[in-house]
């Protein structure tokens, strides 16, 4: 299935294009601060999120991984990216996202999750997805917990193309037949 555009109050979500590399370059890639708690490093070249961009752009079809950019509508302004893909390792479908760092703390994270786990249910019809995130970073922590996942366990949390471990925690969020959001 493709990627769809999907809009909740303050946001399009959209797929990413290749005239995104730029922005997302400025806004969260090269940001040390913003990767310290991601599987990605961030990039010190242009090219690098370049490279990115177009295989992102290639998963767009792809039945088992679905990327957005979250564009704020009042500035059309990108703010960041949210994922639902199947993680492999575990087989069951795992959400992540990153936003740039003027972004932080205003909800959008919240928002656009909340609208791609609806279409993971709705369209899709996963009935569980999982999310991660480093003990060191809550504030990734109490996006899941206002979504209703809940804490499973303890796991050991890799970040920067595993140059870093971090203590991690592991969530669930059971789906069912009820529709969350």
């Amino acid at each position: 299935m493709n990627t769809p555009i999907l809009e909740t109050e303050r946001l399009i979500l959209r797929p990413f294009c290749l005239e995104d590399a730029k922005d997302i370059y400025d806004c969260w890639e090269s940001d040390p601060d913003v990767a310290q708690y991601m599987f990605w490093t961030s990039h010190n070249d242009i090219n690098k999120t370049i490279d990115w961009v177009k295989g992102e752009v290639s998963k767009i079809n792809s039945d088992n991984w679905y990327r957005w950019a979250f564009i704020l509508k009042t500035t059309q302004e990108l703010l960041g990216t949210g994922v639902l893909y199947l993680e492999e390792d575990y087989n069951k479908y795992e959400i992540a996202y990153n936003l740039g760092k003027k972004a932080w703390g205003k909800g959008y994270t919240t928002e656009a999750m909340k609208e791609i786990i609806s279409f993971a249910q709705k369209d899709l019809n996963i009935k569980e997805i999982m999310g991660r995130h480093a003990k060191e970073n809550p504030a990734s922590g109490n996006v899941l917990i206002k979504l209703g996942f809940t804490y499973m366990r303890d796991i050991p949390y890799i970040c920067n193309k595993g140059n870093s471990v971090y203590e991690g925690k592991e969530y669930i969020l059971l789906l069912g037949d009820k529709v969350l959001y």
